[in-house]
Order: C-alpha cells, then structure tokens, then sequence
C-alpha cells in the first residue's frame, strides 16, 4: 500500500509541474487535491487504528487544502475579476506552501511516514510560489 501512496504522490508532483509549464490552473488544482485526500484518507485510517487526535487535527489541515484547490472551471479573467484573483490567489498559495512545509516537517517527526513523503512536500510547498508570481507579475491573460 505504502509503494500505491508513493506513486500516486509523485504522479501528482509531476501533474504540478505540468501545470506550471501549461499554466493550467485545473491541472494544478486537482494534483494538490488528489494530495489533500490522499492524506485525509491516511490520517483519519491512522486516527480509528490509533484514536491519537493529531492524525485527525493532520486530517483537517490537509481537509483545508483539498478546500483550497477544489477544481472549477472559471471564465478567463475579467478586468473586474482579476482584482479578486489578484488579492486570493497569493494567499491561497502562500497557505498550501504552509501546510506543505509543515508536512515536510511532520514528516522527519514520526515513523510511520517515508523520508521521501518530506521532498515530497517541500518540492509541493515551493510550487505554489509561480501561480503566485504569474497573477502578480500579470502574466496571466486578462479579457476586456
């Protein structure tokens, strides 16, 4: 099972890569969810095994990435549109690198997670720094 998480894991850091290279929101979002319930579902396995509140408080901070990135298929932006994506979108990224980054220090704290599961989640906390930069520097086509 173990060996099914890690190839799902890295599957989804090569979906985030694409995604940047495409500049593919969807593509990105769906990679951090499958990520998000990934975790969820492992956690909250570990939580009935073990009845340790941490696996259930580890459930609901990756429960609010998966909120963070549900998919939806929005429009290009509009001129009115892109002040909202301007101010949300580098707070929804600089909070996925957060809890990435403290997965990465979970991770290297416990046993029962792989070392690679730790560059795993610092390469999944540095990636949400170019969507961040492609609506600030306003690479991201807007439509009158």
């Amino acid at each position: 099972m173990e060996i099914i998480k890690a190839v799902i894991f890295s599957l989804c850091i090569i979906l985030v890569v694409y995604a940047i290279i495409k500049k593919n929101r969807l593509y990105f979002n769906y990679a951090y969810l499958i990520v998000a319930l990934l975790i969820i579902t492992d956690q909250i396995i570990i939580y009935f095994g073990s009845s340790d509140p941490l696996n259930l408080a580890l459930a609901s901070l990756w429960l609010i990435q998966a909120i963070l990135v549900i998919p939806n298929k929005l429009p290009p932006l509009t001129r009115d549109g892109s002040i909202i994506a301007k101010s949300a979108v580098p707070k929804i990224m600089v909070s996925l690198s957060i809890i990435n980054f403290f997965g990465a220090y979970f991770a290297t704290t416990v046993d029962y997670i792989p070392d690679l599961a730790m560059y795993g989640h610092i390469i999944l906390g540095l990636f949400p720094i170019a969507p961040a930069y492609f609506i600030l520097a306003g690479k991201i086509e807007i439509v009158d």
